[in-house]
């Protein structure tokens, strides 16, 4: 099942969730809602080459450290350097990743995984199986490579979906920031703070997917409180040196969906997530 939008994606999410606990309260008691700290699944990513640059966290101040720079140094090296701070790191990435919709001739998801954290699904045991295989069916990855070759395309999907830019992200968004020199190529790493429920335009929804909350209140008047809890997001991709622009990029989002429902009485539901998209651009 392909999705196009994270509003029809969490909206599909919340029928499953609602129905799943639907099911649960005509045939169980309600199960509490577990009020413990979350920890989905963890997806390894491609192993990080050995980063020789300094590790920037978000306890660094918005204003980059002084750097004497030896008397031999070219003009050439200064503007080859790589940012330091999370400001200046964030600034490159931004920079570069926004000439992807104005400038791509195509845009190539290479895939999608889309991770359920069974352990945190909230329902009777003796619908464990069911709930597996309602979750199996709905949220499959998409393996198949899907190719966006208009403007248009490029524009409703590629992160951020039907938004005229890829990234509004600022430093303050940002747990931690690397780039690193991969010789023709730069890759830049940032992981961002977590977050609960956000939203397009702002901290996490500013440069990735996000599934919001009151998008799916408001669609279904079944549904008394909707919650997400992003955490542990990063967003890396490689940016060619020579022209300045993104050429592959990876987003991962984990979250935890919370939900609770109103049919034939109160029930909540919980389901812990993780998307991976990985993308090629071609210019």
């Amino acid at each position: 099942m392909k999705f196009t939008s994270r509003k029809k994606l969490g909206f599909v999410i919340a029928l499953l969730v609602a129905a799943m606990v639907f099911t649960a309260g005509c045939g169980a008691k309600e199960t509490p809602e577990d009020t413990s700290t979350t920890t989905a699944q963890e997806e390894t990513l491609p192993a990080e080459a050995p980063v020789t640059e300094a590790l920037v966290t978000d306890e660094v101040t918005d204003v980059a450290e002084s750097t004497t720079l030896p008397e031999e140094t070219t003009s050439e090296t200064t503007a080859e350097a790589l940012p330091q701070t999370v400001p200046e790191i964030v600034e490159l990435f931004n920079k570069s990743a926004n000439r992807i919709k104005p400038e791509a001739s195509k845009v190539t998801k290479n895939f999608e995984r889309r991770i359920v954290d069974k352990d945190k699904l909230v329902v009777p045991s003796s619908l464990q199986s069911a709930a597996d295989s309602l979750l199996d069916t709905f949220m499959k990855d998409d393996t198949d490579p899907i190719v966006y070759a208009t403007r248009d395309e490029i524009n409703a999907e590629y992160l951020v979906p039907e938004q005229s830019y890829v990234s509004k992200l600022t430093a303050d968004a940002v747990k931690s920031a690397t780039c690193t020199d991969k010789g023709d190529t730069y890759e830049i790493n940032i992981k961002l703070k977590d977050e609960k429920n956000p939203t397009a335009g702002k901290g996490i929804g500013s440069v990735c997917d996000v599934i919001e909350a009151g998008e799916v209140s408001e669609k279904a008047s079944f549904v008394e409180e909707f919650s997400t809890q992003y955490y542990d997001c990063e967003v890396t991709v490689t940016v060619d040196k020579a022209s300045g622009r993104v050429i592959h990029a990876v987003y991962k989002t984990p979250l935890v969906l919370k939900v609770r429902v109103n049919m034939f009485g109160t029930h909540n539901g919980e389901v812990g997530l993780t998307f991976i998209k990985d993308y090629t651009i071609t210019y």
